[in-house]
């Protein structure tokens, strides 16, 4: 039911924001054909009815979408909103948002890290102060294939096709950020030597944090002395913990110092997974094989099914003394699985970046054949660059340049310079950024620090941490509760900031309607009154919880009913004595009302071309009988009487009254 609350939500949401577009619109064409009116002859007559223009394009309606319950992540949700809100042809605002989200994808690192360290010590099942002293100066073996759960340390950083999930550069120890990744594949190349052993940057000391504290040593080995004396063969990360600084040892404190010590999610990189979430040309370039690719494909699709969850408004403890389950707790592991219509999909788009090739939504069946050494030129200019707003520029550019490849125009008769493609392709990043930032972030060196303090801390799954996942799907289901609020609060920080443009952008609907209610209205006072009322709503907002769907669309729903309030102010009592005057409404007059305004619209109210009667203006009169038919039958009047003094003293109760309209 909640679903279904939202849903409807959303649909009132589009509903109300179509109608603002088609008032707005019909205002303007009202101006525009009063003054072509003024221009004309005063002789000339229009006889043909003019329509009404709604600009109000509705993109990916009735879309099916990959939760398994069939509900569209919030994020899908609002951008639909937002291009709903956006005149024909607004490509420059989705350039705008897209680029809102980049800039808030690098400005909220700090706090991105900070739910990493959080979520990791809430997955381990650990206090903030919790100690990994019992195993410090120990020995701890982590499979490289856990580390690695996208196969980066397989190829080299040197190799052209793999340089770009690595770091641009080698760093000495104690240089931050740390070239981390780098590090571990030169480990793997070199087994007989540790971290220590190697004297990284000539120092002689083991890996550094940002504290300058020596936190661990890290060396590749391939077998070692296991439980019972048992030899134990593989590929795995031997790490050696030292204390921290005063001899602390609190997971807490090591996971700030190490991932402070490296950047997390580097633009590089991500812009990377972003261009190969649109195109799949690094992957293609790359030569990865059908499994990789579907394991990736369906790890992506899992993450969107997330993005779909939103948080129970209702998570209290109820009238019960009952705790409600959170939504971790009611998830198993099959939802963690792909349907057969998912997996079609899955295929067809692994196929399509074996083949080299990539199809877009409104051109299904046309495959565009991707462009390797373009997009790795556009890349090499982002890692070039030395600050994160250049990157992001040339990033923007580099989407330009996807959306009017040359050998795509000619594929696709007439597209030219269509923003159509490009708003696709800025589509595309809006709704897949939260999930590329995931991915970007459980690169290597991260899972190293993740799964160094789930073999530190003894607990049932650190005991059998090796033989508990060797693939994505896998990792998912053994770390569920941090894949699933991780992804959630990655994806909460984006939803607030389309919120934010949203709002910006139905304040300006709204703005416009009201405008409109104070014109008719013909009143100073009410117009003042206007806007202070719209000031009082707009600033004393809720605090909105970005998981939460409903706190979410309640907020928009607030703002666009303002719209239709009433603006009911009051009138002064000597107008309302004086309204025992008026006659009550006549079907005549009001039907003159209408006709008058029908006339000025220039639409025709004489007689048929064949001189029978005008059935519109018959149509009106039944109309305009019908309502004043039941307001003269079954309108009531109910009014609030306000507590009323009495003298010499005292007041009366409030109380309700009754009337008749008609």
């Amino acid at each position: 039911m909640a679903n279904l609350d939202i849903n409807q939500g959303y649909s009132q949401a589009k509903s109300k924001i179509s109608a603002y577009q088609t008032v707005k619109q019909s205002k303007e064409d009202d101006k525009k054909q009063q003054k072509e009116k003024t221009k004309a002859s005063t002789d000339k007559k229009k006889s043909e009815v003019q329509k009404s223009i709604n600009d109000l394009k509705k993109g990916g309606q009735d879309k099916k979408n990959q939760i398994k319950n069939e509900i569209k992540s919030q994020l899908e949700q609002l951008l639909e909103l937002f291009k709903a809100t956006l005149p024909s042809g607004g490509g420059s605002s989705l350039k705008l948002l897209t680029n809102v989200f980049l800039q808030a994808a690098t400005n909220t690192k700090s706090k991105i890290q900070e739910t990493l360290v959080s979520e990791i010590v809430s997955t381990i099942g650990c206090s903030e102060e919790q100690s990994y002293g019992s195993v410090a100066n120990q020995p701890i073996y982590i499979k490289v294939n856990q580390v690695d759960l996208f196969k980066i340390l397989k190829n080299s950083p040197d190799d052209e096709n793999f340089k770009y999930q690595y770091e641009k550069n080698t760093t000495n120890n104690g240089s931050f950020p740390y070239a981390m990744n780098q590090q571990l594949y030169k480990r793997l190349q070199n087994p007989s030597q540790s971290f220590l052993q190697d004297n990284t940057g000539g120092n002689g000391q083991t890996y550094q944090g940002a504290s300058q504290s020596q936190i661990f040593d890290i060396q590749y080995v391939q077998n070692y002395l296991g439980p019972n004396n048992l030899q134990v063969t593989g590929d795995f990360f031997k790490v050696t913990l030292n204390n921290q600084a005063n001899n602390r040892t609190s997971v807490t404190d090591f996971l700030q110092d190490y991932y402070s010590s490296i950047d997390i999610m580097p633009f590089d990189n991500l812009s990377v997974n972003l261009k190969n979430l649109l195109t799949g040309s690094f992957d293609f370039s790359a030569g990865l094989s059908s499994d990789e690719l579907k394991e990736q494909s369906k790890f992506m699709t899992v993450l969107k099914r997330i993005m779909g969850i939103c948080e129970d408004p209702n998570k209290k403890i109820d009238v019960a003394g009952t705790s409600k389950l959170s939504d971790v707790d009611e998830i198993d592991d099959s939802f963690f699985d792909v349907t057969n219509q998912e997996l079609l999909v899955i295929e067809q788009e692994v196929n399509n970046t074996i083949d080299g090739v990539v199809e877009f939504e409104g051109c299904e069946g046309i495959k565009l054949p991707i462009d390797v050494l373009a997009d790795r030129k556009s890349q090499d200019e982002i890692i070039n660059e030395n600050s994160n707003n250049s990157k992001i520029e040339k990033f923007e550019k580099s989407l330009e340049d996807i959306a009017n490849d040359p050998k795509w125009k000619s594929l696709i008769p007439g597209l030219g310079l269509d923003l159509n493609l490009l708003a696709s392709l800025q589509s595309n990043i809006i709704l897949g950024l939260p999930r590329m930032i995931l991915k970007t972030i459980l690169s290597p060196k991260v899972m190293l620090g993740f799964l160094i303090m789930v073999k530190a801390i003894k607990n049932e799954i650190s005991e059998k941490l090796d033989d508990l996942f060797d693939d994505l799907t896998n990792f998912m289901k053994t770390f569920k509760k941090f894949i699933l609020n991780f992804m959630k609060k990655i994806t909460s920080i984006f939803v607030e900031e389309l919120f934010k443009i949203l709002k910006k952008q139905i304040k300006v609907l709204v703005e416009t309607i009201l405008l409109e209610v104070v014109k008719e209205a013909k009143n100073k006072q009410i117009r003042m009154y206007a806007s202070i009322v719209y000031i009082l709503l707009v600033v004393g907002q809720a605090v909105v919880d970005f998981r939460n769907c409903k706190s979410v669309i309640d907020e928009i729903l607030k703002l666009l009913n303002l719209g239709l309030s009433q603006l009911s102010l009051g009138l002064p009592q000597f107008i309302l004595a004086g309204s025992s005057l008026l006659g009550g409404v006549s079907d005549t007059r009001a039907f003159s009302n209408v006709i008058e305004n029908l006339q000025k619209q220039g639409l025709p109210t004489g007689a048929a071309p064949d001189g029978g009667p005008n059935l519109m203006n018959m149509s009106m009169m039944s109309m305009v009988k019908g309502m004043n038919q039941e307001q003269a039958e079954n309108g009531k009047t109910e009014v609030f009487i306000p507590p009323l003094t009495i003298t010499p003293a005292g007041i009366t109760l409030p109380s309700k009254g009754f009337g008749k309209s008609y």
